[in-house]
């Protein structure tokens, strides 16, 4: 009899063992950090936005990451400098000084480019004050595709940057290949592909957003899109794609703000869930899922 009760013991061990390892088979928790809009600069204050706590508060948020959430990957959301009332190579001393701070990340990092960094420089030189090499990326990990977008693009005729995004047809193009994949798939980038409410009126971040949009759709495996540039706590969904803006570093009201972000995909169902916290002076949550076709 004891016997027996063993090999029943035995036989009811293997199949939990079995069944815990077909779980974790099944289902990956990707971990993201995303901290956006640091706009370092010399100004106490300058509008909305406090350029001389940008140093401060992104410490903060590398030790919170480092030490807590322990992502594994963290993306910067662009405008790391403020670059107003500075010379070109004060601009570059800066982003160099301040991306000091986001390199003590333990973790893997990946960058958007932001309209401020290109107040005064190119985009070659903004990729060599932040050791890189890209305008754009792709990452895939953890049962998921990260795609980091280029939302800055100058038009016909113009020498420089505007505040307002703009998305190339080649950016388009590219972006196109890039989601052309059965990996659920993130977006990151400056500029957010939806409108974002500014008092009574809505907030144009993007020209021509609806053709970003119409990319973003195509392939159904787009979850989210996460960006910045605007100093607004936003989320909404449309046409089946979760859009959040997560508020400035540095915006007076929102102070330290940065986000953790869980991506948990079911790759035997299809399901995609993420869950957001948003830290700093005005904390956000959010929870949203979208199945996958299979």
């Amino acid at each position: 009899m004891p016997k027996t009760k063993n090999k029943v013991i035995l036989i009811i061990f293997i199949l939990l063992a079995n069944f815990a390892l077909f779980s974790f088979a099944r289902a990956e928790t990707l971990k993201i950090g995303f901290v956006t809009d640091w706009e370092y600069g010399k100004y106490k204050k300058f509008t909305h936005k406090l350029p001389h706590k940008a140093k401060k508060y992104l410490k903060q948020a590398v030790a919170h990451y480092n030490n807590q959430f322990k992502p594994d990957l963290v993306i910067g959301g662009g405008d790391y400098i403020l670059g107003s009332g500075v010379s070109k190579k004060k601009a570059k001393k800066q982003m160099i000084e301040i991306n000091r701070v986001f390199r003590r990340l333990d973790a893997p990092r990946r960058y958007c480019i932001g309209n401020h960094d290109l107040s005064h420089l190119s985009k070659k030189e903004v990729q060599e004050n932040l050791g890189i090499n890209y305008n754009h990326s792709v990452t895939d990990t953890k049962g998921a595709r990260i795609i980091t977008l280029d939302t800055n693009d100058l038009a016909s005729g113009e020498d420089e940057y505007k505040t307002n995004g703009r998305v190339s047809d080649k950016e388009l193009a590219w972006l196109d290949e890039q989601l052309n994949t059965e990996l659920p798939v993130i977006v990151f980038s400056h500029h957010s592909p939806v409108s974002t409410p500014e008092g009574s009126s809505w907030r144009i971040n993007i020209l021509s957003a609806d053709a970003v949009r119409n990319v973003l759709e195509k392939y159904g495996n787009v979850v989210a899109v996460f960006s910045g540039h605007h100093a607004v706590n936003y989320s909404e969904k449309k046409n089946g794609i979760n859009y959040f803006v997560i508020n400035n570093l540095t915006d007076s009201k929102a102070r330290g703000s940065f986000a953790d972000i869980s991506v948990e995909t079911d790759g035997e169902s299809g399901e995609v869930g993420i869950s957001v916290i948003q830290y700093g002076k005005k904390p956000a949550n959010y929870s949203v899922s979208k199945q996958i076709s299979q």
